[in-house]
Formats: C-alpha cells, sequence, structure tokens
C-alpha cells in the first residue's frame, strides 16, 4: 500500500483502539513516506525534544531502558519508546519510566486517526501509528529528551524520522533475513544507517570485520565509539586496530578493581553501553553513577525475578532467538558455577518455554539442550504463546526437537499457557518436599515469546503500571530541581 489510499478506511464506529487493531492487517512495511507525512501533518512533533535512537539485534531494549533512567535520574525528563510491550500496549510510550495513561494514548491515537483521513488518506501501520503516537505523547508531557528504539532493521524503520543527535548500535546477529538480508554486513549496514552525518555514535564491539567495516563507514569521521564490554573500554574508531588491550581489573563502582575476569553480563553489557551515550548529550558531572541507575532500574521480563504461587520463585526472559537464548544460556550456567562455588544451590525444577516461528528451530533449541543439561534434566513444559505478529511453534514440534536432541528430557506438553505454568509451579513445589535442605521453595526458569512471558506477568498479577514501571525510586531521591510526577 502507497503513501495515499483508493479505499480509505473511515473508520466509522470504531474507537481508538479499535482502529489500532485494524492497523494491525496492514502487516510491515518497510518506509519512511508515511511517516515522514503523518508527521507534517502532527506538526513535526518529534522536533520538539533530542533522541538518542538505538538499532541492533539483542539488547536494544536493555540498553535504552538503562539510558533513559540514567537521563530520568540526572533531572531530564525523558520520554522511552520500546517494543514490543509484554502486557497492554501503553508499555511502549514511557515517561520518566511510568507508561502513559490509557486517556492520553487514546487521545494520540485519536489525533493521528484524524490526520490520516485527510487527503490524499494515509494508512499507517501498527508500529508507525504507536511511534506517531509516542511523539505527540513526549511533546504534550514536555518530555525534554528521549530514548528511541528500532522496530526493525534502522534504514526504512519508522523511528528513523526522529530526531537524532546521537545513535546507539547494540549486538548484531542474524535476524529476519527475510527482510534485511541474508548476512552479518547487509544486516550491519541497514541498522547502521541510523547515522547521521556529524552525529556521535556508539557501537558494540562485533567481533566480525565485514560487520566493523559496514558500520564504520556509515559514520562520520571522527564521531564513532567502539564499546568493548569484554576490556571494560570505550574508544573511537580511528583507534580500533592498535593492538592488544589487556582485561580492565574493574572501574572501581560497579566492578571492584582486580574482580573482572573479561566475563560480562548482558545486562551489564547493555547498561554500561546506553549509561556511556549519556556522557555524549550531558555534562560529565551530571551523569548518575552507573551503580544508582542500576540499583532503580526493573526491566520487566528480563532477567526478571518475581515470587509466584508457594512461594515458588519464576524467572523471566524473553530471550527470543537463537543468540539471545545462548547468550541468556551461557550467563544461566556460569551464574550457576559462581554461586554453588559460594555454597548456594542454583537450579529450576521446571523449565517453561513457548516459542514463535524460528527459521532453523534446531539452532534455537540446541543451547536450551545445553541448560538442560547443565541444570541436571530438569522437567521441560512446553507451550504456545498467543497474540503475536508471527505464529507460534506447536508444542509437538518444539517437543520433538527437544527430544532429537536430548532423548532422555523429561517434556511435559501443555498449550494452554495458564495450565503451562501450574504445572510448572507444581514441579517445583514437588521438587522443594522432597529436597534434603530446609527452606527451598523449588524454582521455575521460562522464557522465548516475549507474549509469553507478558501472559504469565498478567497471569501472576504483575502487570499493573506499578509492575511496568521501570524506575523504582527512593524517599530521599532528589531529581536535579525538579519535581517528578510519575514517583509514587
Amino acid at each position: 500500500m502507497g503513501i495515499g489510499s483508493d479505499s480509505p478506511d473511515m473508520g466509522n464506529g470504531l474507537t481508538p483502539r479499535e482502529w489500532l487493531e485494524e492497523r494491525r492487517k496492514i502487516g510491515m512495511r518497510p518506509g519512511l513516506e508515511v511517516t515522514y507525512a503523518m508527521l507534517a501533518r502532527l506538526g513535526m512533533p518529534q522536533m520538539s525534544f533530542p533522541c538518542i535512537h538505538v538499532a541492533g539485534t539483542n539488547g536494544k531494549g536493555t540498553t535504552s531502558v538503562y539510558l533513559a533512567n540514567t537521563l530520568t535520574f540526572s533531572g531530564t525528563k525523558t520520554g522511552l519508546f520500546t517494543s514490543p510491550h509484554l502486557c497492554r500496549v501503553e508499555e511502549r510510550i514511557r515517561v520518566d519510566g511510568r507508561p502513559v495513561s490509557s486517556k492520553q494514548l487514546d487521545k494520540a491515537l485519536h489525533a493521528v486517526r484524524v490526520m490520516s483521513l485527510e487527503e490524499p488518506v494515509l494508512e499507517p501501520t501498527y508500529f508507525e501509528t504507536l511511534f506517531l503516537c509516542a511523539m505527540l505523547c513526549f511533546r504534550s508531557l514536555n518530555v525534554k529528551r528521549a530514548v528511541i528504539e528500532t522496530g526493525l532493521g534502522g534504514r526504512l524503520d519508522a523511528t528513523r524520522c526522529c530526531y537524532a543527535d546521537c545513535t546507539i548500535l547494540t549486538e548484531i546477529s542474524l535476524e529476519h533475513t527475510e527482510i534485511l538480508g541474508n548476512s552479518l554486513e547487509i544486516i550491519a549496514k541497514e541498522k547502521a544507517a541510523i547515522a547521521r552525518p556529524g552525529v556521535k555514535m556508539i557501537a558494540r564491539w562485533p567481533y566480525d570485520s565485514d560487520v566493523m567495516m559496514a558500520i564504520e563507514e556509515a559514520t562520520t569521521w571522527g564521531c564513532g565509539y567502539w564499546w568493548r564490554g569484554d576490556r571494560l573500554s570505550l574508544f573511537n574508531f580511528e583507534n580500533a586496530n592498535e593492538p592488544f588491550r589487556p582485561i580492565n581489573s574493574g572501574d572501581g563502582e560497579n566492578i571492584p578493581f582486580g574482580m573482572f575476569d573479561g566475563f560480562m553480563t548482558m545486562e551489564m553489557d547493555n547498561a554500561m553501553l546506553g549509561h556511556s551515550a549519556a556522557f555524549f548529550v550531558m555534562d560529565p558531572p551530571l551523569v548518575p553513577a552507573l551503580h544508582d541507575v542500576m540499583e532503580r532500574t526493573v526491566w520487566p521480563g528480563r532477567m526478571q525475578e518475581i515470587v509466584g504461587p508457594n512461594n515458588v520463585e519464576i524467572l523471566l526472559d524473553c530471550a527470543h532467538n537463537p543468540s539471545g537464548i545462548e547468550k541468556m544460556v551461557n550467563e544461566l550456567i556460569l551464574r550457576k558455577q559462581r554461586e554453588e562455588d559460594a555454597g548456594r544451590s542454583f537450579s529450576p525444577s521446571a523449565i517453561l518455554i513457548g516459542a514463535t516461528h524460528q527459521k532453523d528451530l534446531s539452532v534455537f533449541v540446541h543451547p536450551i539442550i545445553e541448560l538442560i543439561s547443565a541444570m541436571g534434566n530438569p522437567m521441560v513444559v512446553v507451550t504456545e504463546p498467543t497474540g503475536g505478529r508471527l505464529d507460534s511453534v506447536s508444542c509437538d514440534e518444539l517437543a520433538s526437537e527437544i527430544r532429537l536432541q536430548y532423548p532422555d528430557a523429561r517434556i511435559q506438553v501443555r498449550p494452554d499457557v495458564n495450565v503451562a505454568l501450574l504445572t510448572s509451579i507444581q514441579e517445583a513445589k514437588d521438587s522443594a518436599s522432597h529436597s534434603v535442605f530446609d527452606g527451598v521453595t523449588g524454582a521455575v526458569w521460562s522464557f522465548g515469546s516475549v507474549h509469553l512471558i507478558g501472559d504469565l506477568l498478567s497471569i501472576l498479577g504483575h502487570d499493573t503500571d506499578d509492575d511496568l514501571t521501570t524506575m523504582r525510586w527512593k524517599d530521599d531521591d532528589i531529581i536535579g530541581d525538579r519535581d517528578v510526577p510519575m514517583k509514587p
């Protein structure tokens, strides 16, 4: 569908939310024409505040959240646009960590719909509509700066229309190859196209020379910086060819001196990447310490630990593609080693998995098999998340692939997510009752589709505004010289 439409949907009788859901039928449409045209009709709201634009395959949401919270904690009223959402659509548009209200989003949706019906009639997609709503909400709420996460790619993503004075690239791996290209180099070019002339870019060290070259070629000379988490180091693109860089012993704040061994958890790596960008857009003395930001940050559904029924410990993570699963598994196995070295138990009674369509299911499952083996063969409960843009992998197909790679796996097939959670919790309860240690409550680990994690949070009652707010305030927090309306 082009920028105009010969058969406009006038939206007669539809509420703003119904009209938004109608946008899903358009599907995904790479391109900026409709978004730019709509922004012009809406009065160019994106020009009311500068943005930091974030792209990548894994970690861009976490990077965006820590950066946004860094800015908020410094006293800057900060907007955050991310996708997809876990429990409800308002999560995609946050101000100072808190989702906008339903009333605010409905008002923005109404404005977008009215402007779309001007001649020539425009048909923004679901994602484009929400990006436009975010720009309107941020302007009306007097946001001073925003952090914008891309949806897919970068060059033709609607978020490319934001006014950015800094850009970030997180880890790049193979994803959506039918849209972005079938090689890391091509995907890197698509994502690195968020670079603006003369604007600084921070990119996670890629360990791939073709990817590195593609990113460097997209930036203006002197504006690019590499972040290496395994070296706790940030350096200019032009210095990338320097020889051996020794491992940093620690930064003295987040990692004590003498305590860093080169392994960086995903959360810490992305947090430090996002935090470093704040120094490019603020006076360095005003940037709060990262450990203070991390202490106040909660990113729902990302290595999130909550207490469920019967005091069962539940770990939730939105690792939904092979590279994300692999990193999560590596982190959990390393954490098990460290916890057991300290005399503490760390393993699940049950692993609850649900996934959307995968290009190669065997590649997706392989690190899961490593986790099952490393954790002593806990029960695996497979289910089918619903509500996503992509179809779910059927329980039978997922179970068959797990059995193929690990014949001894103990698998329970539960298509209904509610039943799958109850089955997992019961297994954790039964395991705890047979433990020789006092106080053991059992644990359930769940990962896979974003929609699975959202369903579980809703079932467990962790889907209120407070639960979905990414910034946790303390009673004695003083944020710059302004009031913080989102502070509980």
